[in-house]
Protein backbone atom coordinates (compact mmCIF):
# COMPACT_ATOMS: atom_id res chain seq x y z
CA UNK A 1 0.00 0.00 0.00
CA UNK A 2 2.79 2.47 0.72
CA UNK A 3 4.48 1.90 -2.22
CA UNK A 4 1.44 2.35 -4.67
CA UNK A 5 0.91 6.25 -2.79
CA UNK A 6 4.44 7.38 -3.78
CA UNK A 7 4.87 5.44 -6.88
CA UNK A 8 5.45 7.73 -9.77
CA UNK A 9 3.57 5.80 -12.50
CA UNK A 10 0.34 5.85 -10.26
CA UNK A 11 1.15 9.17 -9.69
CA UNK A 12 1.45 10.00 -13.26
CA UNK A 13 -1.44 7.92 -13.75
CA UNK A 14 -3.77 10.01 -11.45
CA UNK A 15 -2.84 13.53 -12.29
CA UNK A 16 -3.83 12.47 -15.99
CA UNK A 17 -6.95 11.11 -15.16
CA UNK A 18 -8.45 13.99 -13.21
CA UNK A 19 -6.57 16.80 -15.84
CA UNK A 20 -3.72 17.89 -13.39
CA UNK A 21 -1.28 16.75 -16.09
CA UNK A 22 2.45 18.60 -14.52
CA UNK A 23 1.40 18.26 -10.92
CA UNK A 24 2.41 15.25 -9.49
CA UNK A 25 4.92 17.01 -7.49
CA UNK A 26 1.98 18.56 -6.06
CA UNK A 27 0.34 15.21 -5.47
CA UNK A 28 3.91 13.71 -3.91
CA UNK A 29 3.57 16.66 -1.17
CA UNK A 30 0.11 16.01 -0.14
CA UNK A 31 0.79 12.08 0.14
CA UNK A 32 3.90 11.42 1.48
CA UNK A 33 2.80 13.13 5.24
CA UNK A 34 0.44 9.84 4.82
CA UNK A 35 2.95 7.17 3.68
CA UNK A 36 5.26 8.61 6.47
CA UNK A 37 2.11 8.32 9.33
CA UNK A 38 1.63 4.86 7.77
CA UNK A 39 5.01 3.46 7.82
CA UNK A 40 5.51 4.94 11.32
CA UNK A 41 2.69 2.70 12.27
CA UNK A 42 3.90 -0.06 10.80
CA UNK A 43 7.27 -0.11 12.06
CA UNK A 44 5.59 0.45 15.56
CA UNK A 45 3.39 -3.25 15.13
CA UNK A 46 6.50 -5.00 13.84
CA UNK A 47 8.22 -3.29 16.93
CA UNK A 48 5.70 -4.55 19.22
CA UNK A 49 5.15 -8.15 17.88
CA UNK A 50 8.84 -8.55 18.15
CA UNK A 51 8.88 -7.82 22.11
CA UNK A 52 6.81 -9.33 24.57
CA UNK A 53 3.56 -6.32 23.95
CA UNK A 54 2.57 -7.91 20.81
CA UNK A 55 3.98 -11.50 21.09
CA UNK A 56 0.56 -13.07 21.15
CA UNK A 57 0.02 -11.60 17.46
CA UNK A 58 2.42 -14.25 15.89
CA UNK A 59 1.01 -17.51 15.01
Amino acid sequence: MLDRMISPQNRTIACAAVGLAGCEGDLLRKVLPWSAGLLLIMCLIVLGQSSPVLDRMLP
